[in-house]
């Protein structure tokens, strides 16, 4: 059963307890989140409580890396009363992070919450070892949140269980206020994936 997985205390956070802290802190009545392509997807699809219609913007089996916060930029234009945001893997924003420059610009405040594992969780071990070895697939390294800042948004650092809970909150806060917000949550490399996908 994946009750330990989503009440886990370990650090770094594991991924399932951060997708249950997003469930359960988000006022999901009033909010449209997403996920990003690959591990984000297969891990938040089972266990994301959607409430109302358009609450959850899912999408068939993959897409290109880097998808969610354009996505969440879109939602956050149609309906700018929501809290919006964007669930990615570090592998994605490093395709696509620039974009929380443009929300920040645009006065389109949406969250991003980065699951910081240094590597790409949907190519474990032994696949891709020319990309592993020459390209530093598993060596992803970077402080997201200075990152963030860099461009005008808010950055947060998570690094233990109960930093989660109050960093989601102050994200929907400062979105309130006009603010961009990216939460930098340093997670484990999970593997394990739920078969309901």
């Amino acid at each position: 059963t994946w009750n330990p997985l989503l009440h886990s205390n370990e650090t770094p956070l594991n991924t399932y307890r951060v997708i249950h802290e997003i469930d359960t802190v988000l006022d999901r009545d009033n909010s449209m989140v997403t996920h990003d392509a690959g591990a984000p997807r297969d891990s938040m699809v089972p266990f994301y409580t959607a409430t109302t219609p358009h609450s959850y913007i899912g999408w068939g089996k993959t897409t290109h890396l880097g998808f969610g916060i354009p996505l969440m930029i879109g939602a956050k234009l149609a309906h700018p009363d929501r809290f919006c945001l964007n669930l990615m893997g570090d592998g994605a924003f490093g395709m696509s992070g620039l974009d929380i420059e443009t929300s920040a610009r645009a006065g389109l405040p949406i969250t991003t919450v980065i699951l910081h594992n240094e590597g790409m969780a949907t190519y474990p071990e032994g696949f891709f070892p020319v990309a592993r070895e020459e390209f530093g697939v598993s060596k992803m390294q970077g402080d997201y949140a200075k990152i963030a800042e860099g461009m005008g948004a808010v950055g947060i650092t998570v690094r233990e269980v109960d930093e989660m809970a109050p960093a989601l909150r102050s994200a929907q806060e400062l979105n309130a206020d006009g603010q961009t917000v990216l939460i930098d949550v340093h997670s484990n490399m999970e593997g394990r994936r739920s078969a309901f996908r």
